[in-house]
């Protein structure tokens, strides 16, 4: 087979970041060599994103910058924007081959395979070995099919499926046993995760929690990706408590704290109070525990009102961070019709202050973490340690570095040989702790 070469460059979601390690790895398995300078590849592959306007911006501009460096490569636009190529306002040189998202697993045969998969599995049949991050990601649900007023993923990646238990077990073990310390449960919407035999997401967890615990329980740990708040009933509750590898960490898709704002956009099934009721109950058994969230501002007929209301939960929530959006009209979507659209000032001066008052909630978050007498940080990849370990000086020192159990990026005072290490927290440097190993 004649060697060739290929460059992956990945937008969007960590469902993304997975998928393209997972085209990475079939690649060179077909004989394919990843290359790090896009002019020097034969196939440049764009994995994109359409969740905001922004994302759609990315892809044109991806485009356009590599057919311009690599002009005789074979350039293949996959990802949620390709989806929606034909509606791009202003299209750039036309790749030569779209992938919509729903059809991305044809590229696992090769990029140059243009055979369209007519009879699709029930779940794309992505799966990884290894991870080029320190923390990996597995994927173990695809789809939505609910539809959020604002929300643009039903439409490129169609309706939820779920990975059987089977398979997300041999992953995991996979990664775990390749070294790596530490796991991001991922999906497009794990609220959904259902497997007529495996149950529902925290039926799967707590199954995959037992089974891992015995052999990686004191080496490894199992991180989550984002919930939606109804999930945190009494199950969930019951799980989190139940689970030994889990960690102390939640990412909320709360998008908005306002009754008005959460019915517009079609997620009138929660309440920021009830939220806050439930974390109450969940910090009984999690004292210490990191709480992000996703938030969209500037929603259609969004008022001063409900800002304030936000500003005010964001304190009594106690976010240790927040991913905060200011609202994309997505062709297609409910909201794009809706009256009461916000000028994009307004949209951005709102989002300001909402970053502003989780920065001042993140701020005390990490002042509260320097009284807790130790830590857990999961330190860098397997590959970066050992270089780490074989150079001296002071750039060997940036290496180490690492997430505590909280998500929060830790600083280590000097190298370490383990994976997972204990450490006390010495400082705070702007949104990071600095940490001593003990």
């Amino acid at each position: 087979m004649t060697p060739w070469k290929f460059y992956i460059t990945t937008f969007g979601c960590k469902v993304n970041q997975y998928e393209s390690q997972a085209l990475l790895e079939a690649w060179q398995k077909l004989g394919g060599m990843e290359c790090v300078d896009a002019s020097e590849a034969d196939v440049v592959c764009i994995n994109s994103c359409a969740v905001t306007a922004q994302g759609e911006r990315d892809a044109r501009n991806a485009i356009l910058r590599l057919r311009c460096k690599a002009p005789a490569a074979r350039l293949i636009l996959t990802g949620c924007a390709a989806t929606l190529y034909k509606n791009f306002q202003t299209k750039p040189d036309k790749p030569d081959m779209i992938v919509p998202q729903t059809e991305k697993r044809r590229l696992l045969h090769g990029p140059w395979d243009e055979r369209h998969d007519a009879a699709k599995a029930s779940f794309p049949p992505f799966a990884i070995a290894s991870f080029r991050r320190a923390r990996p990601v597995l994927k173990l649900q695809d789809g939505c099919s609910r539809r959020c007023a604002y929300c643009i993923v039903p439409i490129t990646r169609g309706r939820a499926v779920s990975r059987p238990f089977a398979d997300v077990m041999a992953e995991a073990r996979r990664l775990f046993a390749a070294g790596y310390a530490e796991i991001m449960l991922s999906g497009v919407s794990l609220s959904q995760y259902r497997h007529e035999e495996d149950g529902n997401f925290w039926d799967m967890l707590l199954r995959l929690d037992k089974a891992l615990s015995p052999e990686f329980g004191n080496t490894a740990r199992l991180r989550l990706s984002s919930l939606d708040p109804v999930q945190l009933d009494a199950q969930g509750i019951n799980t989190l408590g139940a689970c030994r590898m889990v960690c102390p960490h939640l990412h909320i898709s709360l998008q908005h704290t306002s009754r008005s704002v959460l019915q517009r956009m079609g997620r009138g099934h929660y309440t920021a109070e009830k939220l806050l009721t439930v974390l109450r109950t969940l910090s009984t058994l999690w004292p210490v525990m990191g709480l992000g969230a996703d938030i969209l501002v500037g929603f259609p007929e969004e008022t001063e009102e409900d800002i304030k209301h936000l500003l005010s939960y964001i304190d009594a929530l106690g976010l240790s961070y927040a991913h905060v959006f200011p609202y994309s009209q997505r062709p297609g979507t409910m909201a794009a019709t809706l009256a009461g659209q916000h000028p994009i000032q307004v949209k951005t001066a709102r989002a300001a202050r909402v970053r502003a008052a989780v920065q001042q909630s993140r701020q005390r978050f990490l002042r509260a973490q320097l009284a807790l007498p130790h830590m857990i940080v999961a330190v860098t990849t397997p590959e970066a340690r050992q270089k780490s370990l074989q150079s001296a000086g002071e750039e060997s020192r940036l290496i180490w570095k690492g997430v505590n159990e909280f998500y929060i990026v830790c600083h280590l005072d000097a190298p370490v040989n383990e994976m997972l290490v204990p450490v006390r927290p010495t400082g705070i440097n702007g949104n990071i702790l600095n940490a001593k190993a003990l």
